[in-house]
């Protein structure tokens, strides 16, 4: 294991007494009473603006996948993108399944279907976990992409190893923030993000959360989930120009409870700009119902956001379900 970036300390700073902690100075999460009411709201099922969007696909059955192109992306839907860089497969976050959540009966449903089966995937190489929440670390996608790959590797935060170990997966590598290990020529290093952890009751915070800076070449940067905060520009200082971002775009209302764990699409494109991106490919939108706003909301919210910046539309990506682009 190798430091890539590290200033050095003798105790990092979001090592917590009791878990781990978010470290930017404007970090304030929202409290029980304010988070509640909420939670309550939504335990019935109130989810009738999101179901109502369309979120349109592309027909992919994997042919156009591993067509020689050095680079490329995919969109399979919320947080899982396929990408292809110098001879390497991955997956970010990768999730097939109907619902998410500690029981497949009531968890959040999946609206739209994933923009690539599972079965027509090209051979996996590593894939990359920003952190242990449902919507991004599925057990029955997990087992299946072994069963189908079974010299993949696995990119963990810290503490996410055993529940891989749990489960017999032995390929994984466990990194802090800073961190990174080399995998075929492409340096992976887990970086800063500011979110929180959780699976059950009581596990609050024993877990890692990340973001991931894939090196080689060219550069691609792997928000994960998070709020806007200091650590995407400290990011970009480090190890940026990346030349493909994939940013949560999606997940943000109501707006004063989100803030803190979840960018807006404005925050995105500023994050996009923290981390010196040039491509951006906007995720976590259009597959589960998480949060209040429409399905369809986070790519409109994006481009009115990047015209008030100024910013190229066309390298701002909102990609139909199954898309490819080369990057």
């Amino acid at each position: 294991m190798t430091a890539f970036g590290q200033s050095g300390s003798s105790l990092p700073q979001h090592h917590g007494e009791n878990g781990f902690i978010n470290t930017d100075p404007d970090f304030a999460e929202a409290g029980f009473s304010e988070m509640a009411p909420w939670i309550l709201k939504k335990l019935p099922g109130t989810f009738a603006d999101g179901e109502k969007a369309e979120i349109a696909r592309e027909v992919n059955d994997g042919t156009l996948i591993g067509s020689g192109k050095p680079y490329t992306a995919t969109w399979i839907g919320h947080s899982t993108v396929l990408v292809q860089m110098e001879g390497k497969t991955f997956l970010t976050d990768p999730v097939w399944s109907s619902r998410v959540g500690p029981f497949k009966w009531a968890g959040s449903p999946r609206i739209s279907e994933p923009g690539m089966p599972i079965e027509k995937l090209p051979p996996i190489d590593f894939i990359l976990i920003s952190h242990n929440h449902y919507d991004h670390l599925d057990e029955a996608s997990i087992e299946e992409l072994v069963d189908r790959n079974p010299n993949v590797k696995f990119f963990v935060p810290l503490r996410v190893r055993d529940w891989f170990e749990e489960r017999g997966i032995r390929s994984v590598e466990e990194l802090d923030w800073w961190e990174g290990a080399s995998f075929g020529g492409l340096k992976i290093v887990c970086t800063p993000a500011q979110h929180f952890s959780g699976r059950w009751l009581g596990d609050r915070n024993q877990t890692l959360w990340c973001s991931w800076s894939v090196l080689g070449t060219k550069r691609l940067y792997f928000a994960g989930d998070s709020g806007y905060c200091s650590h995407f520009a400290n990011i970009g200082k480090r190890f940026g120009p990346f030349d493909l971002t994939l940013i949560p775009i999606g997940a943000y209302e109501p707006r004063k409870l989100m803030r803190p764990v979840h960018m807006d699409p404005a925050e995105a494109l500023m994050t996009h700009r923290d981390v010196r991106g040039r491509k951006l490919l906007g995720i976590h939108w259009g597959t589960f119902i998480l949060t209040d706003e429409p399905a369809d909301d986070p790519p409109k919210r994006m481009y009115e956001a990047a015209a008030r910046m100024q910013l190229p539309k066309d390298d701002l990506w909102a990609l139909k379900l199954g898309e490819s682009r080369e990057w």
